[in-house]
């Protein structure tokens, strides 16, 4: 009889330890017609690109608060075409805008213009991806050699992350403020996943068990690496730490998009009625993001390519009644918030109101 009412006492404890786990959010309609937020910071600064019906031109945007508060700034000279693909909480911005013929790197600083990053020697043209709180960036600048990771610390020159041993080519998409970088490198065995340290070494991140590459999307603080890994069966959602390696996040075609410093992960998966933007987190694994709440807005969820350290996730949605979105994880190919979303939206967890 005691042991049965341990039992009992221990299934109700862990039930509620797992309903205290399980997130709930306020949906909010973020944006629409053609305005893209790409990434949010802790402060509730957004960036992305939008239509300027004044120039009639795609520019960069920058969120303070929410739509109610949004610009467009600048392009540099010739171009016609921007994009903001980073925020730090400084507000600082990483993106890249076209100058006629070729797409160059930017950082944009609250009160200034946006400013051109140097292209490595030889080059032609190159994106900005990542920014952290030093207002250091990485991205790839590009030429007769290929895509090759950089890192630019403002004064000092830019820097050539190089590739793994063998490999023609590689691109960087995020760094910490330790000035780790993350991205993807290619290899005598395939593309995969790398990790550049602060102190110049390059660690390749491997791939799931029987898959044949990989690739690395975004990075927090720790250290800890996500993105996604290919095989035989798709594309696989993968988390990256130093002390565990890579394991993988759902046994279902998904990519993960993005990481905060608490370790929450960010991604998409395949459902049996479409893509379905998803949340995971290690004491609930992997959860999607469509529930009541979307469901009473009358939206599908389908990808989820940005969270903060207050929980916050920007998500791509769509009205319930179009229908599937179909496989969009098939091509191992994530285009950096492109194609526009039919509506973007801010997730809130109920927590942090």
């Amino acid at each position: 009889m005691v042991v049965l009412m341990l039992v009992v006492i221990a299934q109700l404890l862990l039930a509620k330890y797992s309903r205290a786990e399980t997130p709930t959010y306020v949906i909010s309609e973020l944006t629409s017609g053609g305005q893209i937020p790409c990434q949010l910071n802790n402060f509730g600064g957004f960036v992305g690109r939008g239509s300027d019906p004044a120039v009639q031109k795609t520019k960069a945007m920058v969120w303070t608060n929410g739509k109610s508060h949004s610009k467009h700034w600048g392009i540099l000279p010739g171009g016609e075409y921007s994009s903001g693909f980073a925020i730090n909480d400084a507000g600082q911005v990483a993106g890249s805008s076209n100058t006629g013929n070729s797409m160059a790197p930017f950082i944009w600083k609250p009160g200034g213009n946006v400013e051109r990053i140097p292209l490595l020697s030889g080059d032609i043209c190159g994106q900005g991806f990542g920014i952290n709180k030093h207002g250091h960036v990485v991205g790839y600048s590009s030429g007769p050699s290929g895509r090759r990771a950089f890192v630019w610390s403002g004064n000092a020159a830019i820097r050539n992350l190089g590739s793994l041993p063998g490999g023609s080519y590689s691109i960087a998409r995020a760094v910490n403020d330790s000035d780790e970088v993350a991205g993807t490198s290619a290899s005598p065995a395939g593309n995969r996943a790398v990790l550049w340290t602060h102190a110049g070494n390059t660690w390749d991140l491997g791939t799931l068990p029987g898959d044949v590459s990989s690739e690395a999307m975004a990075m927090n603080n720790a250290g800890d690496v996500v993105g996604y890994s290919k095989g035989p069966a798709g594309l696989r959602a993968f988390l990256w730490t130093k002390t565990g390696g890579m394991e993988g996040l759902s046994d279902k075609v998904s990519q993960a998009f993005a990481i905060n410093d608490a370790g929450v992960v960010v991604g998409s998966f395949v459902s049996s009625s479409g893509d379905h933007a998803f949340v995971w987190k290690k004491q609930t694994g992997i959860m999607d993001l469509n529930d009541a709440s979307s469901a009473a807005l009358g939206v599908v969820l389908f990808e989820a390519h940005s969270i903060n350290d207050k929980g916050q996730i920007i998500a791509m949605g769509k009205n319930s009644n179009e229908g599937s979105m179909g496989n969009m994880l098939a091509s191992s190919e994530h285009e950096d918030c492109a194609p526009a979303p039919p509506t973007s939206f801010l997730l809130t967890p109920t927590a942090a109101k």
